[in-house]
C-alpha cells in the first residue's frame, strides 16, 4: 500500500510564514523529499523548514536541474517521480518541499502528473503556501490589486518587449525570474512611463532581503535569481 504524497509550499523563505497546515504535516511524516538543482547542494526550502523537522526524519535529495534543454528535464523529472514512487511503496509518507506556493510554477507539477499516470491510486495532498510576491507585497503594504481591477503574473520574460502589450492590457503585473533580462526590462517600463510605478523586489521573506524603487539607477547591475518586479500602473497606485 502506497504512502500518501504531501506538496507542501513552504513560502518565499521566511520560517514564520509556514501555514499552520504545512507545520503539522512536517512533523508527522516520516521522509522529506527537497528538489536540488545540483548534486550536494543544500535545499533552500530545507532550511526554511529545518526547525521542524527531527532527526528521525530521513531526507530525501531529488535532482531537479536547472535547464533549458527540455528532453534533459523531461528525464530528470521522470528520474525523480520514479524515486519517489519506490519510496512511496513502502507505505511511508512523503511531504515534497517546493518554496512559495506548490501549485504555482512549481517542479512539483511535474511530479506530481508523472505521478498520477505511473499509480493512479495514489493520495495526494497540495498544501498551498504564502507566494514570494504576496510576501513582498505585503511588505511594501502594496496592494496586488483593488476591486475589480486585473492582477497579470508573468514568469520569465523570454522576449522583454512582449512586456509592451502586457502593460496596454493590465494596470497590475508582477514579473517573476527577472534577473536575465533585468535591464531590457527596466527599458520598456522607462519607455511606457512606468519605471517609477515599480518596485524592484529580492529575496522576499530571506536573509539580504531588500526592495528598491529605483530600477533605473540598478541597470548595469547584476540582480538576484530570487527577484522579481511588482508594476503598478493604475493612476490609484
Amino acid at each position: 500500500m502506497y504512502g500518501t504524497l504531501y506538496g507542501l509550499g513552504v513560502g518565499p523563505g521566511d520560517p514564520s510564514l509556514l501555514t499552520l497546515k504545512a507545520k503539522a504535516i512536517l512533523e508527522q511524516v516520516p521522509v522529506v523529499a527537497v528538489p536540488v538543482s545540483q548534486r550536494g547542494e543544500e535545499s533552500l526550502a530545507l532550511q526554511v523548514v529545518q526547525q521542524y523537522l527531527s532527526p528521525e526524519q530521513k531526507v530525501l535529495n531529488l535532482f531537479m536541474p536547472m535547464s533549458r534543454d527540455q528532453a534533459y528535464l523531461e528525464r530528470s523529472w521522470d528520474a525523480a517521480a520514479a524515486e519517489l514512487r519506490e519510496n512511496l511503496a513502502t507505505g511511508r509518507d512523503i511531504a515534497f518541499l517546493t518554496l512559495g506556493d506548490a501549485s504555482l510554477y512549481s517542479t512539483y507539477s511535474y511530479l506530481v502528473q508523472r505521478l498520477q499516470n505511473i499509480v493512479p491510486e495514489l493520495k495526494i495532498v497540495t498544501v498551498p503556501g504564502v507566494t514570494s510576491f504576496a510576501a513582498a507585497a505585503a511588505s511594501l503594504n502594496l496592494p496586488l490589486a483593488t476591486g475589480d481591477e486585473p492582477l497579470a503574473i508573468i514568469p520569465a520574460l523570454k522576449e522583454p518587449a512582449l512586456l509592451k502589450e502586457y502593460l496596454h492590457l493590465f494596470p497590475n503585473l508582477v514579473l517573476m525570474k527577472v534577473a536575465r533580462h533585468y535591464d531590457a526590462i527596466v527599458e520598456v517600463l522607462q519607455d511606457a512611463g512606468l519605471a517609477e510605478k515599480a518596485v524592484l523586489a529580492s529575496r522576499c521573506g530571506q536573509p539580504g532581503e531588500c526592495f528598491n524603487r529605483d530600477l533605473a539607477a540598478t541597470k548595469g547591475q547584476k540582480q538576484d535569481y530570487l527577484s522579481l518586479i511588482i508594476v503598478k500602473g493604475d493612476e490609484r497606485a
